[in-house]
């Protein structure tokens, strides 16, 4: 009889441990489970936030679409200043901006600047960069190679010039969430003029930064 109830009394500290076990295993898979539930839940919501910021996206740049002073290239996806199209601003291999055409810059500036604030404004969890490219116009025998040092120096000074004569005039958009680039595409770049004596200029380009997935 003792031997039957030492088994007997073995079984159900076994059966004791066994269940123990089996109640933490199951606790350990629920943790898991209500982790792997938030993880999902929470990946969800994040990418909803994305699609939303990428539907903003189309939305802030349609105010140009009726705004005459812009005029949207289809070839190239951007917006250029209609009262500078086809506009030589710089002489030939020269980075100051003509004196005629200075007000003319300032006013896009100012546009541009106005832009902006209402994108923050509108959109306060956006960042942009814009960046200010600096273009040449090569000879007409086509002298110039496309990669020149030269063009993509002066080309940089003449977007330089361009940031300099805002900042003169109280043109910063700095002020709010905007990160500025300077550069210069020399007498390379697409959407260039086929005349190119009309490729003495420059180009604005804005880049919504949404986030570091997208």
């Amino acid at each position: 009889m003792a031997a039957k109830k030492k088994n007997s009394d073995f079984f159900w500290v076994s059966f004791s441990d066994l269940m123990t076990s089996l109640f933490f295993i199951m606790l350990v898979l629920f943790v898991l489970t209500v982790v792997y539930l938030r993880l999902e839940q929470n990946k969800i919501i994040a990418e909803k936030e994305e699609l939303e910021k990428i539907v903003q996206l189309k939305e802030q740049f349609k105010v140009l679409q009726s705004d005459e002073d812009f005029y949207y290239l289809e070839d190239c996806k951007k917006y250029v200043a209609t009262s500078l199209m086809g506009i030589e601003i710089f002489e030939p291999n020269e980075t100051e901006i003509l004196c005629k055409y200075k007000k003319t810059t300032i006013d896009v500036g100012e546009k541009i600047e106005g832009f902006l604030n209402e994108l923050q404004e509108k959109y306060p969890n956006f960042s942009y960069l814009i960046i200010i490219e600096g273009n040449m116009g090569n000879s007409y025998d086509m002298k110039f190679s496309a990669d020149t040092k030269f063009g993509y120096t002066k080309s940089y000074e003449r977007a330089l010039a361009v940031y300099n004569l805002w900042i003169e005039n109280n043109i910063n958009f700095r002020k709010t969430n905007v990160e500025v680039l300077i550069s210069g595409s020399g007498f390379n770049g697409l959407c260039r003029e086929a005349d190119e004596e009309k490729n003495k200029r420059f180009s604005i380009q804005i880049i919504p930064k949404v986030s570091s997935r997208l």
